[in-house]
């Protein structure tokens, strides 16, 4: 059983970031920290269910429910701009997330754009290299994702599907190689790990997923 609680995180130009912390009741001292897509947040199935797997396993989790896509503000900027809101938002929920929480970081979740938020966490605090890393449909093509994965080698898992506007293999065996990371490419997914055939084939694929994250962590032979 767990508690749905929020801790206060003034972000971006002094913003609230909102967020939920799923903290267990029986006591644990491990801590994953979320980052949804923009559009696609941890209610999502793909988030939704990782996070239920981590908190079975006796994982607090805290996720940063950022809202871009209902912040008109954010929607006007240039990328740049949205760069530097999304990296202030996630640089301050760290910070926060660490201080206030009783609990050692172990595990960074990020969907789409929330890859983007671990890449700059990676590059801004040497405390999360040590974190083990799931990466829900990374945006690999973007040069500087795929620098900082190399740069800092965290412990890696890449989920994507081969109809995602952002798979590309030669790439994905680049930053596999790079972070000795291991890789799950479902077939025909889309950027939503949805696949056609209904919904039945496309349950069927989180349930596979799921079942390659609980080995990715914790593998039989540990």
């Amino acid at each position: 059983m767990y508690s749905f609680e929020s801790i206060d995180i003034m972000g971006y130009d002094g913003k609230s970031v909102p967020n939920t912390y799923l903290r267990l009741k029986a006591p644990s001292e491990k801590l994953a920290i979320v980052f949804p897509g923009r559009g696609y947040t941890s209610q999502g199935p793909l988030l939704h269910y990782t996070i239920n797997l981590l908190l079975e396993n006796r994982i607090n989790v805290l996720s940063v429910d950022y809202n871009y896509m209902n912040i008109s503000e954010f929607g006007s900027l240039e990328w740049g701009d949205k760069q530097k809101w999304l990296y202030a938002d996630v640089e301050e929920a760290f910070k926060v997330a660490t201080e206030f929480i009783d609990a050692e970081l172990r595990i960074l979740v990020g969907k789409s754009l929330g890859t983007l938020a671990i890449g700059q966490l990676l590059d801004t605090f040497s405390n999360t290299r040590r974190s083990t890393v799931i990466w829900h449909t990374p945006l690999i093509k973007m040069p500087h994702l795929v620098k900082q994965i190399a740069k800092h080698q965290p412990h890696s898992l890449f989920v994507i599907g081969t109809s995602d506007p952002h798979y590309d293999k030669d790439l994905l065996d680049q930053v596999k190689a790079a972070s000795s990371g291991k890789l799950i490419v479902v077939d025909d997914a889309n950027h939503s790990m949805e696949v056609p055939g209904g919904v039945e084939d496309s349950l069927k694929v989180m349930t596979d997923i799921m079942k390659g994250i609980r080995q990715f962590l914790w593998p039989v032979d540990k």
